[in-house]
């Protein structure tokens, strides 16, 4: 079982003590991808945050779903305080908190590039004049 400090309102792998299997099973995930948590007693669906500008991975996780509103509840009121952190065992035993209507975006290089072609074609639509727009105070009414 391990254990961290509500201080944010995601949990970062560095600040996970007494389990090492957890936060290097949290530093192994892909950015966009889910890992289920047991905090508190509590069970809950987590997504690893995406990595930085600069490329570097993010070492943290920020919850989803039912998942937020009871760590947000618990930021807001045991901030400070040690929580435990498990790893499901058994899919039986603790009952999971409802799981999102729509998956995360995707991450991929293919469809990075899609979408900033898909924004770079946007100036070739739309309308476009020869003209002159007229004087200033023409455009403002004046």
């Amino acid at each position: 079982m391990a254990r961290t400090t509500i201080s944010d309102f995601v949990i970062w792998a560095k600040q996970i003590h007494d389990d090492e299997d957890i936060g290097q099973r949290i530093a192994a995930l892909n950015a966009g991808q889910t890992i289920d948590l047991i905090v508190d007693g509590i069970r809950g669906v987590w997504r690893k945050m995406d990595d930085g500008k600069d490329g570097r991975p993010t070492r943290g996780i920020r919850p989803l779903g039912q998942t937020q509103a009871f760590w947000r509840s618990l930021y807001e009121s045991r901030r400070g305080d040690v929580v435990t952190l498990e790893l499901p065992s058994n899919e039986g035993r603790i009952p999971r908190a409802p799981t999102l209507l729509s998956p995360p975006l995707g991450r991929t290089d293919v469809e990075r590039r899609a979408a900033l072609d898909a924004i770079l074609d946007l100036g070739l639509q739309g309308w476009r004049s020869d003209d002159a727009y007229g004087s200033r105070d023409e455009l403002h009414d004046r």
